[in-house]
């Protein structure tokens, strides 16, 4: 082999090692794209992974397999500036999307703090609708029910809307005690259960004859919550939740007002959201801590994932 032969292949080789060593690892879902602070996450029954993107306003989307996401509705289509929860319900093929204003001005506001719904498989807009609370409102995460009714938090607001099909988005449930509504999710029994992130509490409020809302119950979690953020219903009266100070993934099950936590898995401090995905739970990683500590601000966050873990086996 020539000289000149032997350095192109040292460079080939160099340049194939670098590559490894940025590619996502098997056990996590990665992204092309730096400093997007992805917030929440989802999944569809194909095995599909969905993802929102607070800072870029951007969706994006690991297809089954693939270990990298790639930017998959974008803010030049949607006007999106950030996203906060994500949902998809492959029932009517609607990926559901909570649009946030981030400081916009009034005439805007009201138009970026909205629900948002797209076409699971095309990712084509199928409708918006605004917030009550415009500017004042934080559209956070997003639960389906069977019958199709949405139901979605407004953290700001200390209160959970609902959207009946062919409906506006309205107010269902507000009171103090839902200060800093989070993640949401329906149970088996086809309650709604949300936990709030800043008052590390968890609720349950039945749905009452015609969609109305019943009294709001604080639940009895078997470990103290902290920093509580996404909440996924994964069968029954069981859930996944994320927290993010603790960095803790947990299974819930509800009995009750009592509700028991297994820890599934720690020490990752961060984390906002969870889904079930591929026969394995994911958790997200949001490193917030990059855009709200002024020490961290101007830092280098390093690349974004989503961790696997082992669901418990039943």
């Amino acid at each position: 082999m020539t000289v000149r032969a032997m350095r192109t292949a040292a460079i080939g080789l160099a340049a194939f090692g670098a590559l490894l060593s940025t590619a996502a690892r098997a056990d996590q879902i990665g992204f092309t794209d730096s400093r997007h602070f992805p917030e929440s996450i989802t999944a569809d029954k194909a095995g599909d992974i969905f993802f929102g993107s607070m800072a870029k306003g951007v969706i994006y989307r690991a297809l089954p397999g693939q270990t990298t996401a790639t930017a998959w509705i974008t803010p030049g289509i949607t006007g999106l500036t950030g996203v906060l929860g994500v949902y998809a319900d492959d029932k009517s093929n609607t990926l559901y999307a909570c649009s946030i204003a981030l400081g916009a001005p009034p005439e805007k506001a009201a138009a970026l703090s909205s629900l948002r719904a797209f076409n699971l498989k095309t990712g084509d807009a199928k409708g918006a609708w605004p917030l009550p609370g415009a500017g004042k409102a934080l559209c956070n995460d997003i639960a389906v029910a069977k019958d199709g009714t949405v139901y979605v938090t407004d953290t700001l607001g200390g209160l959970v809307l609902q959207l009946k099909k062919g409906g506006q988005l309205e107010e269902w449930m507000k009171s103090p005690d839902l200060a800093s509504a989070d993640g949401i999710a329906v149970g088996g029994d086809g309650a709604v259960y949300l936990n709030t992130v800043m008052t590390n509490r968890l609720f349950k409020i039945p749905v009452a004859a015609g969609g109305a809302a019943g009294k709001l119950t604080e639940l009895k979690p078997s470990l103290k919550l902290d920093n509580p953020d996404g909440l996924r219903a994964i069968g029954g009266m069981k859930f996944l939740q994320a927290e993010g100070n603790s960095g803790r993934v947990t299974e819930i099950t509800i009995k009750g007002d009592a509700a028991t936590m297994v820890p599934l898995h720690e020490n990752d401090v961060g984390l906002t959201a969870v889904t079930v995905a591929r026969g394995k739970g994911w958790a997200l990683n949001t490193k917030f801590q990059y855009r709200n500590d002024p020490k961290l601000k101007d830092q280098d966050p390093g690349p974004f994932f989503a961790q696997s873990f082992e669901l418990k086996k039943r």
